[in-house]
């Protein structure tokens, strides 16, 4: 009997070493859920919304930039040439561009519109339906607010220029913005004597510079007087 006894009290000690062991197991996976958990909340701070929060951040800053780019530009526009518009985009009623001489007996011909004049192209000259044909305006008007240094006319001939007239649209050597043709005036694209000046700009696409030309009359510092 005493055997027997001892054997079942082993036997209930087992048991509850088992139920023991079986009790921390499920713990051990309730700690491990939990921390499954604070995974959940480790999910929640890399989730989008912390990084969504520097996304718009820089979306932000970047809207900012262009919008201060643009004011940027929509000042530029202060600028705007008030010769407008230009006779090469126009043509009458009988398709010709707006020029002096051009008849303009039509009611829907253009009645003002204005040319290119000048050295480089940079002033402008009106065409005015008058009577049924264009009158084109005496010598060139030139936008204000605009640097016309570079065609300062000198006290002196720069002694870079060439002693025969420059004509216009050849090649050119002297520095930029050396004015030349005051003394000796200067020949047109076609070879005609004229009085007036040229300078040399800066080389185009072909790497050559030419020649930049106008009269006396359509030059931006007239009369000897500097820019």
């Amino acid at each position: 009997m005493k055997m027997r006894s001892a054997t079942v009290v082993g036997s209930l000690m087992l048991l509850s070493v088992a139920v023991s062991t079986l009790g921390c197991g499920s713990n051990s996976p309730a700690t491990s859920g939990s921390g499954g958990v604070t995974s959940l909340g480790g999910t929640t701070v890399a989730a989008a919304s912390g990084g969504a929060t520097t996304p718009a951040t820089t979306g932000a800053g970047g809207a900012t930039t262009p919008a201060t780019t643009g004011a940027g530009g929509a000042a530029g526009a202060t600028g705007t040439n008030p010769y407008q518009p230009a006779c090469a985009t126009l043509t009458t009623a009988a398709g010709l561009v707006p020029s002096k001489g051009v008849l303009c007996p039509d009611a829907a011909d253009p009645q003002l519109c204005y040319k290119t004049c000048g050295p480089n192209s940079i002033g402008f000259k009106s065409e005015t339906c008058t009577a049924g044909s264009y009158v084109e305006q005496s010598g060139c008007s030139f936008p204000t607010g605009v640097d016309f240094s570079c065609y300062k006319i000198p006290t002196a001939v720069d002694p870079s220029c060439p002693t025969t007239a420059p004509q216009a649209s050849q090649p050119c050597t002297v520095a930029t913005c050396t004015l030349c043709g005051g003394a000796t005036g200067y020949l047109d694209s076609t070879g005609a004597s004229k009085v007036g000046y040229c300078v040399c700009p800066a080389p185009g696409a072909s790497g050559t510079a030419k020649w930049t030309c106008a009269s006396s009359t359509a030059w931006p510092c007239p009369a000897g007087q500097g820019c």
